[in-house]
């Protein structure tokens, strides 16, 4: 739980929103929202704003409607007759029908997730009173519409298509809210978790990195993805104990992002580490500093176990947000399960609290910095 009141947030809140644009694949939004600098203390009143103005033109194009379910007590036929339930509750003796129907309802899943939203996001003390008064006129247009939690069972029946997608960035902002509200035990109203330090933020940061890539790369040259690979299955013999815990670390594990120029035929894999703590003290605690051998045998599996045919290297890419510290390409020779030099690694940092083209045209120049070594 943080205090918003004293709450500040790391990285410029433009430049979140501009991480979310991409994260979400919304770029649509990202000239539409107007965010300065100092409109907002955090990155949920970001998320209120942002979700306000979807709500807005949700209202203005229309709600989805789907076939609901509906069972119901009545004179006439509709539907299925539900003789159980008409037998139980004697419908017949009273001359009415247990009936089970479809009806073309805007009382749905989508729905009922934003009704949700709009209601505790008006409870919630952390959002701003001019963000709770635009939820409260928008909750006008969703009366007779339940409220349903975004749950992970929830979630699963969603299924978008090209008649709800514009649903897609709205329940975006319900999950994140959701997955990050909990239960204030001094007076039992919602309060936020710190957005920066309980996994939101990574998640953000990874799938941003990978959108922006494969936006922004041209597609006839690049490939953009985020395939899964095999670890080779290990054992004491191997080396690789030390590093993993085996029953966790065999089998399928999905990547980051992975970048391939079809033209030089290589294969960069990046893994995004949003670490508070870039660098880690060598011996518990003590000496000098150096990147965590989690993360570079990590990166260094990817490599050798990947299955592409070509040249293949990767990238840690860090976060400067927390620290001053900066590194734009420190070179790690890797070696194979033999001992041979296979290839390298690059640690990288990407600096998040600058203008955000600057962040661009950093992204884009590491890119650009691979196949010049790479035509070489």
């Amino acid at each position: 739980m943080i205090n918003m009141s004293t709450y500040k947030s790391p990285i410029p809140i433009k430049n979140i929103f501009y991480m979310l644009c991409y994260a979400w694949n919304v770029l649509a939004i990202k000239d539409d929202i107007k965010v300065g600098e100092d409109d907002f203390d955090d990155a949920y009143n970001l998320l209120g704003r942002i979700f306000t103005y979807g709500i807005g033109k949700l209202i203005r194009s229309g709600f989805h409607r789907s076939y609901v379910g509906q069972e119901e007590e009545l004179s006439t036929l509709r539907g299925k007759i539900n003789v159980q339930e008409s037998v139980t509750k004697f419908s017949m003796q009273r001359k009415k029908l247990d009936c089970n129907y479809d009806e073309y309802s805007t009382n749905d899943i989508f729905n009922q997730i934003l009704k949700f939203t709009i209601e505790n996001l008006i409870k919630n003390p952390n959002i701003s009173p001019i963000t709770k008064t635009s939820l409260k006129k928008q909750r006008m247009f969703f009366v007779g519409i339940e409220e349903k939690a975004p749950t992970k069972d929830n979630r699963q029946k969603l299924v978008f298509n090209r008649n709800n997608v514009t649903y897609k960035m709205l329940i975006h902002v319900a999950i994140m809210l959701y997955d990050n509200t909990i239960v204030n035990d001094d007076d039992g109203n919602n309060v936020f978790k710190d957005f920066f330090r309980d996994g939101q933020m990574e998640k953000v940061y990874e799938q941003f990195i990978l959108n922006f890539y494969a936006i922004n790369l041209d597609r006839k040259v690049y490939r953009v993805h985020a395939p899964k690979i095999n670890w080779h299955t290990t054992t004491d013999d191997s080396g690789w104990g030390e590093f993993f815990d085996v029953e966790t670390e065999i089998g399928d594990r999905r990547t980051d992002i992975v970048v391939e120029n079809k033209d030089l035929n290589y294969q960069f894999i990046i893994d995004a580490k949003y670490y508070k703590d870039m660098l880690v003290n060598k011996y518990y605690g003590q000496g000098a500093k150096t990147y965590r051998t989690s993360h570079i045998n990590q990166i260094r599996g990817y490599i050798l176990d990947s299955d592409y045919h070509g040249r293949k290297f990767g990238a840690l890419m860090y976060p400067t947000v927390y620290t001053d510290e900066y590194n734009r390409g420190k070179i790690q020779e890797i070696q194979d399960y033999t001992g041979t030099i296979k290839t390298f690694i690059i640690t990288k940092t990407l600096d998040l609290n600058r203008n955000w083209l600057d962040i661009e045209k950093d992204l884009l120049a590491l890119i650009k910095n691979v196949d010049k070594q790479m035509s070489k």
